[in-house]
């Protein structure tokens, strides 16, 4: 799909209504398109009420919603509804599998040197972590990764589908296949991909999965997890409240089966329903054009980019890569202050800093990057906008 066609659904999106803005920051949220709005909107002027709890109309329209999404999402990551637990975000997904996995200070954990602060502190602080090699491309290497656990089996192998740095897509499928061949469970953060390529639980054959609502156009402080069926029943409830009950006496408690166990107190609704909406807009656009799109941006994006001088990409990229890149300036300015630059003298908006993965800059003795992410809301004029103004400031970032 060409750029001047998918580049009308800038229009679903109020952000950038009556403005001449650049955003180039959806690797840490993006935006959100006016359907997630009114169904977010539709729920407080229509039910308003709580979910699970009550018999009267409103609180049925809430709760049917809620479980609609529930379904919506369960067909998109082509799970079950029953293996869909709603949290906060990716990082509350990751950290409900620390907590009920019961690891201890022995359980060998393995992960990637890619992977967000939010899929490495919470086995650090639990476990005991070995970190996998890469390849030459930025990618997991299967081989170092197959020996690591030949050597030393562990109990979990947790990784990204995709950086958020590097914008490299990951060989999650055959990380879970190995993973599984030698006695590990597997977890993937897919915060990244979802909303840029299809998502499909069964074909990457992962035991978990977690991804947040702020990253594939929906509200912030919704998450997922998916969680295999089979393995629930062994996971330990590690909140406690209403609504993951059935019955509770002093000596005598029973849980609810399936997500619900895993989701006490009110849940984020509105949160949720607006998660639901965000799958339908994505089914509306269609997953295959917008992937389309992002390979004609990062395509564009990396012939322009070249004419800059005083920059370069931190990182290689791999065969299969979202249009997410970190440049770095040849000289020793504040990429902070760049970044100021660029927002207030441009209106453009990208991130600065370590984008949450110190240990993967420092390895490199790379002190952060501006990093360049877009998504289906951007054209090729906002990367000719971008290039302008980097030729503008190269005298400063030399």
């Amino acid at each position: 799909m060409n750029d001047i066609v998918l580049s009308d659904v800038g229009n679903d999106f109020p952000f950038f209504q009556g403005h001449q803005r650049i955003y180039l920051d959806s690797s840490s949220t993006s935006l959100t398109p006016t359907p997630v709005i009114e169904a977010i909107t539709h729920y407080y002027r229509e039910a308003a009420s709580n979910v699970g709890r009550s018999n009267h109309k409103y609180a049925q329209l809430s709760s049917r919603l809620y479980t609609l999404s529930r379904n919506k999402m369960a067909c998109f990551l082509s799970g079950s509804a029953d293996e869909i637990i709603f949290t906060a975000n990716c990082t509350d997904s990751i950290n409900l599998v620390a907590n009920t996995l019961s690891l201890g200070k022995n359980d060998h954990v393995v992960v990637s040197p890619l992977e967000h602060h939010s899929n490495l502190l919470p086995w650090l602080f639990r476990s005991r972590v070995t970190v996998a090699r890469l390849d030459h491309k930025g990618c997991i290497d299967l081989d170092h990764l197959d020996s690591l656990l030949a050597t030393d089996p562990a109990k979990l192998v947790a990784v990204c589908h995709a950086s958020n740095v590097t914008g490299n897509v990951q060989p999650v499928t055959q990380v879970c296949a190995i993973a599984r061949a030698r006695g590990a469970l597997s977890l993937v953060d897919a915060a990244q991909t979802v909303g840029h390529i299809p998502v499909n639980v069964k074909q990457i054959g992962c035991d978990f999965l977690a991804l947040s609502g702020h990253k594939m156009f929906g509200p912030s402080g919704i998450g997922v997890l998916y969680v295999r069926r089979d393995l629930q029943a062994s996971m330990k409830c590690y909140r406690y409240g209403g609504g993951m009950v059935n019955k509770v006496g002093i000596d005598d408690i029973s849980f609810q089966s399936g997500p619900e166990r895993f989701e006490a107190g009110t849940p984020n609704i509105e949160g949720a329903i607006g998660l639901g909406a965000a799958v339908d807009y994505i089914n509306s656009v269609g997953i295959q054009g917008m992937y389309d799109h992002d390979q004609n941006l990062e395509s564009y994006f990396l012939s322009q980019i070249q004419t800059v001088q005083n920059i370069k990409i931190a990182f290689p990229l791999g065969p299969l890569h979202l249009p997410i890149f970190p440049i770095v300036p040849t000289g020793s300015v504040d990429i902070g202050f760049v970044s100021r630059i660029l927002s207030d003298r441009y209106n453009i908006a990208l991130s600065s800093g370590f984008q949450c993965n110190q240990p993967l800059y420092r390895s490199h003795g790379i002190n952060g990057a501006l990093r360049v992410s877009m998504h289906i809301y951007n054209t090729r004029e906002d990367i000719n906008t971008l290039v302008a103004a980097l030729s503008d400031l190269k005298d400063l970032l030399a």
